[in-house]
């Protein structure tokens, strides 16, 4: 197995289904701040970077791969997270690209956005964007008998729309109470081997919509591209 190091932020986002899928599989990884691992403020080194912007996934300290979805890919190939069949791998892609297009605004609403900006980006998601890509993904789990989107298999879309329904969850614990398809499937996939582990270990997220944070250590971190933070 190569040295696998995940660059990135104080954020609950973009690494999230490449973490899950490392820990389900026993597979271990760093994950570094962008300012641990260049030795520099974000800010300073950014224009530096290809395309200047993070996550990135170094591979054996020399090869770099950058777009989250590249690296989920790639992560899912060395964990056996893809369908062997060609038809139900691109199946498996269009449910994880389908997660990825709620990316914005639910991921920066959570980590990020604060004041008016976080709850008219909350109130647009509660009553338009989500529950549409929602009732999709009820009709999906339909689809195939079993836990999954695929059936009982769990594969790498499975990650992806775990962590978007995990995000929305905490905009309002009720919102998937329409969806009970939706609510069997995070109840499914949290059972799973080293789930538990990584959601428990994983930082804890405080002041969404306020001042969003990242608890780690007992310490308070801003969440975001600033390393800055305060004592407990």
């Amino acid at each position: 197995m190569p040295k696998l190091q995940l660059i990135y932020f104080n954020l609950r986002a973009l690494c999230e289904a490449p973490r899950m899928m490392m820990h389900r599989a026993g597979i271990e990884y760093s994950y570094e701040m962008a300012w641990d691992y260049y030795k520099k403020p974000w800010s300073e080194v950014k224009q530096d970077i290809i395309f200047h912007r993070l996550p990135l996934l170094v591979v054996d300290n020399q090869i770099e791969i950058w777009q989250s979805n590249a690296i989920s890919r790639y992560i899912a190939k060395i964990t056996n997270n893809i369908p062997d069949n060609k038809e139900m791998a691109a199946y498996a892609d269009s449910i994880f690209e389908s997660a990825h297009d709620l990316f914005f605004p639910l991921n920066p609403t959570i980590n990020v956005f604060v004041g008016e900006n976080h709850l008219n980006h909350k109130k647009n998601l509660i009553e338009e964007i989500l529950p549409k890509a929602f009732s999709n993904f009820e009709k999906l789990l339909q689809k195939y008998k079993g836990n999954f989107f695929l059936g009982d298999q769990v594969f790498y879309c499975d990650f992806n729309v775990y962590h978007h329904l995990s995000l929305a969850l905490l905009l309002e614990n009720t919102i998937l109470d329409n969806y009970p398809k939706l609510k069997q499937f995070i109840i499914n996939f949290e059972a799973l081997e080293g789930i538990k582990n990584y959601l428990n270990s994983r930082a804890e997220l405080t002041g969404i919509g306020t001042w969003p944070k990242v608890v780690i250590d007992g310490k308070e971190y801003t969440s975001g591209t600033n390393p800055s933070y305060k004592y407990l």
